[in-house]
């Protein structure tokens, strides 16, 4: 019968080879000079008591500590050659060595190094019927870079060098891009300055310890849509047809008996054959009634039609100007101390709005005669400013007679004071100190009397009205983010510390308050009388959210829209910015746009860097498009529609999950695809590329993943 010892060997030469990859250097030495040295020591201990007998596990036992592993890679021959034993010799003596202590010197990383570098604690064995066993490796996936979907399939055993080149080509299969993809904008000025900009400072090579791409470039702030992209193109890049021409000549009862007139005739003699035709021609009425949408909305003067000439050679005899700015909230010593000092003040307003007038006459060749600065100050809730700019403003002489005789009239603003200006204007051109159309005649008697109480003599008024544009940076038309209101960081302070104004800033939250239904009141008898109003939000705000910088419940066709992108935030978030910038180029259409800025605002909130609810204003390219938009375009119909706003208390819950659903039926409308179809072609080819990198923005790709199956081919 064989010994124990001899079985054992036995064992040991038909034992299966080890499927685990080879180790970093030093790691099986080791484990090996571990188990032999624990075995030696228990060898050559001398016993003190009476030797006991061993069973045969304990013999068996006691056999395996004391004989060393063979190679782990590699499998024990059934007979050793000569040289073979002279070497397990030698490895034998090696293994009684210390290995940390004998390479202390040369490997800093001592045993830890096992653990970093050896795939053998992560790697399983994977063997079907019939197959050669394979071995899995769990990838860690990088943030940005796609990957890590499933796992990558090696060959068997492979070295440990081998493992690592393939899961970092795997890792870097698919890059990201070094530069975003253009902005959603028409201007290929635009486009080219984001290019030279990323081509200017170029990213660093990505880190070989986390292999994660660079991060994107400074790229330049943006303010989208730009003119162009709303008055040269559909709905308002068409002209007027020549019927809506006479329409714009008749008054308002003439044009109501005339549709009601043609509608009587359609009833009346309407006939089979007609009807038949009807069906038929079904197709061609949605065509045409899709090529007239958007008669109402102000067009450029080159695209408005001959009516319009008239109009601008009284833009282009403007020559006197009273450029208005009013502060936004100032917050009190306690808020100061977390948000930083106020750096806006009226001043400030006024003569950025001034150098983009200057801007704008040197560009297209106008000198003009005199441009007023009045920059307003006053603090506390709105209905008290308005009060007190309302008396600073009329107990200047010297304003009130710049204001009389000017033909164009600016009023630049933020945040709290984009309200506080509209309640300002709507009582200016109540009290008759603003000329416009509707007023004109009691403009000049409320002028003429009050000359004439001072000891002067009746103004000469020039003819025609005064235009206004109101630029609202920031403003705060549907309160703050709704999250502040609740927020263990604000809340102590606007109870405690703060005044009433801050408290007020949260009942605009609610459209039904008190607050609400009053500004909404003031904006309607602006916009009647023919106010032009430009609402610009800002992307990464950290106060305002962007539906309700951009005032999304209230349309009207004077109302124009856009948004300020910090070059940061379009670097963070390109394909994010891109559909925001859609969704304003829909509501400057005169469509809805779904509610998806309120759901894709509250998504959003929080999770860009920056600080654009301060910085908006800093950005001459916010100033210039009112300046445009004032002087570069007429009004639109003479007929407006009255001022639709809709119900909104941003208090409500909001459910994400309806993202798809109104996606879907934004999508859906007609007029949409018709006049925006390259735009959603365009956001759906660069789906894929977005890599969002916060927890929010990825749960909010997964929302938006229906655009990915849009088929717009009938429209491209």
């Amino acid at each position: 019968m064989p010994s124990t010892t001899s079985t054992s060997t036995a064992v040991a030469a038909r034992k299966t080879p080890s499927v685990r990859s080879e180790p970093a250097a030093g790691s099986a030495w080791w484990y090996n000079w571990y188990a032999s040295s624990n075995a030696a020591q228990q060898t050559q201990q001398p016993r003190t008591g009476p030797e006991e007998k061993k069973t045969e596990a304990e013999m068996v036992k006691e056999e395996a500590l004391a004989r060393p592993d063979p190679p782990i890679s590699t499998p024990a021959p059934a007979q050793s050659s000569p040289s073979s034993v002279n070497e397990t010799a030698t490895a034998n003596v090696n293994v009684n060595v210390n290995p940390i202590a004998a390479t202390v010197s040369s490997n800093s990383k001592g045993w830890a190094s096992f653990f970093s570098s050896s795939r053998a604690l992560t790697t399983k064995m994977v063997k079907e019927k019939g197959e050669e066993g394979m071995e899995v490796m769990d990838l860690d996936d990088e943030e940005g870079q796609g990957q890590g979907q499933g796992q990558a399939l090696l060959p068997k055993t492979p070295s440990v060098k081998s493992t690592h080149s393939t899961s970092t080509e795997t890792r870097t299969a698919k890059p990201k891009r070094s530069t975003p993809p253009a902005p959603l904008t028409n201007s290929e000025s635009i486009k080219r300055k984001v290019v030279e900009e990323a081509k200017r400072s170029p990213s660093p090579a990505p880190s070989k310890k986390s292999m994660i791409a660079p991060p994107t470039p400074k790229l330049p702030n943006l303010v989208l849509p730009t003119f162009d992209d709303t008055f040269r193109t559909l709905p308002r890049s068409r002209p007027w047809p020549k019927e809506r021409e006479r329409e714009r000549t008749l008054s308002s009862t003439a044009l109501t008996l005339k549709k009601t007139l043609g509608y009587v005739s359609d009833v009346l003699f309407a006939s089979p054959e007609r009807a038949g035709s009807d069906a038929k021609g079904k197709g061609r009425q949605i065509d045409k009634a899709l090529e007239e949408f958007g008669k109402e909305l102000p067009r450029a003067w080159d695209v408005a039609g001959q009516s319009a000439v008239r109009d601008m050679v009284d833009v282009k005899s403007c020559k006197k100007i009273v450029i208005i700015g009013i502060h936004g909230w100032y917050p009190g010593i306690a808020v100061r101390t977390v948000l930083g000092e106020p750096t806006g003040t009226s001043t400030k307003f006024a003569s950025m709005m001034g150098t983009a007038v200057e801007k704008f006459a040197e560009t297209h060749g106008i000198a003009f005669e005199d441009v007023v600065k009045i920059p307003l100050e006053g603090e506390g809730k709105i209905g008290h400013r308005v009060q007190k700019l309302y008396q600073n403003l009329t107990e200047n002489d010297e304003w009130m007679n710049a204001l009389h005789s000017a033909d164009v009239i600016f009023v630049a603003t933020h945040s709290q004071g984009c309200i506080v200006s509209t309640h300002l204007i709507s009582r200016l051109i109540s009290e008759g100190h603003i000329r416009t159309a509707a007023n004109s005649d009691f403009t000049a008697s409320v002028q003429a009397a009050a000359s004439l109480a001072a000891g002067g003599a009746p103004p000469m008024n020039p003819v025609g009205k005064q235009r206004i544009c109101l630029l609202a940076l920031c403003g705060i038309h549907l309160g703050p983010l709704a999250y502040l209101h609740k927020s263990s960081l604000v809340q102590p302070y606007i109870q405690w510390f703060e005044s009433p104004a801050a408290s007020e800033l949260f009942e605009f939250q609610d459209m039904d308050s008190q607050v609400s239904k009053d500004y909404v009141n003031a904006l309607r008898q602006v916009l009647n009388h023919k106010v032009k109003m430009v609402y610009i939000a800002s992307m990464n705000d950290q106060v305002v959210p962007i539906y309700s910088g951009s005032f999304t419940s209230v349309s009207h066709p004077l109302i124009l829209r856009a948004l300020y992108i910090d070059g940061d935030a379009y670097g963070s978030s390109d394909f994010l910015t891109n559909l925001l910038v859609l969704l304003l180029k829909i509501r400057n259409a005169g469509l809805s746009d779904g509610s998806l800025l309120a759901h894709l605002s509250e998504a959003t909130a929080g999770s860009l860097n920056g600080v654009g609810h301060s910085t908006a204003y800093e950005e001459l390219a916010t100033f210039s498009l009112a300046v445009d938009y004032l002087f570069l375009s007429n009004d639109g119909l003479d007929n407006h529609p009255d001022l639709d706003f809709e119900p909104f208390n941003a208090r409500s819950a909001l459910n994400d999950y309806e993202i798809p659903w109104a996606l879907r039926d934004l999508i859906a409308d007609e007029r949409v695809v018709y006049l925006f179809s390259h735009e959603f072609a365009t956001l759906r080819d660069a789906f894929d590329e977005w890599q969002p990198r916060t927890t929010i923005l990825r749960e909010l790709k997964r929302k938006l993943e229906p655009i990915r199956r849009l088929k717009l081919a009938s429209r491209l």
